[in-house]
């Protein structure tokens, strides 16, 4: 019995640690083009502040750690429709700034460059995860949403 129990708690263990493995493999580098909320941060506080309180930040941790290895993790990170890792860290966790108004390395290296950017992204961005494809879908308004992301100045 003890042989049994002890067998089974290496199986888990390892099934445990290769998944953290695999997961690391599958990250990849980060996406190209992305620089994470952090670097938007610096210049657009205020803006970064009101995000961080929303549902769109903490959009990952509402997700199970199996659902986070399933296809419906695309819609609680940004960038690449899986979790990015650096260690433990996952870079692209929730929907941050880009997933919205996008990519934005080369305005974080140079902020007068804006190719890419939107200030106010279409209702499709929003649409392609706030869609029925979604278990908890119960409509989606756009105009009437839009201010509830974060402030908009």
């Amino acid at each position: 019995m003890l042989t049994k129990l002890f067998a089974s708690a290496i199986v888990l263990g390892l099934a445990y640690t290769g998944g953290a493995v695999v997961d690391r493999q599958d990250s990849g580098t980060p996406a190209p083009g992305f620089a994470w909320a952090n670097a938007c941060r610096k210049c657009h506080e205020p803006v970064y502040d009101a995000w961080a309180r929303t549902k769109h930040a903490s959009a990952l941790g509402r997700l199970s750690v199996a659902e986070q290895e399933q296809p419906c993790v695309g819609c609680h990170v940004t960038g690449a429709k899986t979790r990015l890792l650096d260690g433990p860290k996952v870079l692209n966790a929730g929907v941050q700034c880009e997933a919205c108004h996008g990519a934005a390395a080369a305005h974080v290296a140079d902020p007068k460059v804006r190719t890419g950017l939107v200030r106010k992204p279409p209702s499709s961005t929003c649409e392609e995860c706030h869609s029925s494809k979604g278990p908890h879908f119960k409509g989606f308004w756009y105009d009437a949403m839009a201010g509830l992301s974060h402030r908009v100045s």
